[in-house]
């Protein structure tokens, strides 16, 4: 599959970031319901999740920004929370050592204007199933652990490439899954990001990612 992707340049000090903002997403929708991360995809976007998580894992230099927020449809008759807790997602290596502070003004600077990329992704670029046991993931040494802070209407994940590798995985799966689901089934279809897997700090709330097959245009009045 092709991932869409804007890359900026952005300076503040002595520090310059590389930002990847990806493009496609139009049917996808996150939002913080304070005790767990909800997340609403159909088929496509959620394996460009799926590509946006892997290209985080590939990319130990770069902030991967999802811009979520505001969209044009919601999954239909959804009962969606607050828009107030609409959030985007930013995923970065932990080796960044990138304050969620300083997210709001590299947000602001990176603007519109960027350099256009396509990245493409196939099946076997996805870990499977018996690729994926982390030996050593609930140890209390375990550091590959992704981290979670809030900063400017963004979730901001941080970690090694094992964990956004292993949920990139997960979204995939959901894809596929999704695909042999008819729209008026009924079925749940769903991937979680668990604290009990050992790859999610424990202060982290389990994120719920659901396929929503039929979608809605948002209401001009949210």
């Amino acid at each position: 599959m092709r991932l869409s992707v804007t890359e900026h340049r952005v300076r503040l000090g002595p520090h310059e970031y590389r930002l990847l903002r990806v493009g496609g997403l139009r049917r996808a929708l996150c939002y913080d319901n304070e005790h767990w991360l909800s997340l609403w995809v159909d088929r496509r976007a959620a394996a460009e999740l799926a590509a946006a998580w892997l290209l985080a894992a590939r990319s130990p230099r770069s902030l991967v920004h999802l811009p979520l927020r505001r969209r044009g449809e919601r999954p239909l008759g959804a009962a969606l929370p607050e828009p107030h807790r609409a959030r985007d997602l930013l995923l970065l290596h932990h080796s960044l050592q990138f304050p969620a502070s300083r997210w709001k003004e590299v947000r602001a600077r990176a603007g519109r204007a960027g350099s256009q990329h396509t990245v493409e992704f196939r099946r076997a670029d996805f870990p499977l199933p018996h690729d994926r046991a982390v030996p050593g993931a609930h140890h209390a040494e375990f550091r590959d652990r992704l981290r979670l802070s809030t900063a400017a209407d963004t979730l901001v994940l941080s970690g090694s490439a094992l964990p956004f590798a292993d949920a990139a995985a997960d979204f995939f799966d959901l894809a596929e899954t999704a695909a042999g689901t008819r729209p008026h089934q009924g079925r749940h279809v769903c991937a979680e990001l668990h604290p009990g897997s050992g790859l999610l700090e424990r202060s982290m709330p389990l994120m719920h990612v659901e396929y929503c097959a039929e979608w809605e245009p948002v209401p001009r009045d949210g």
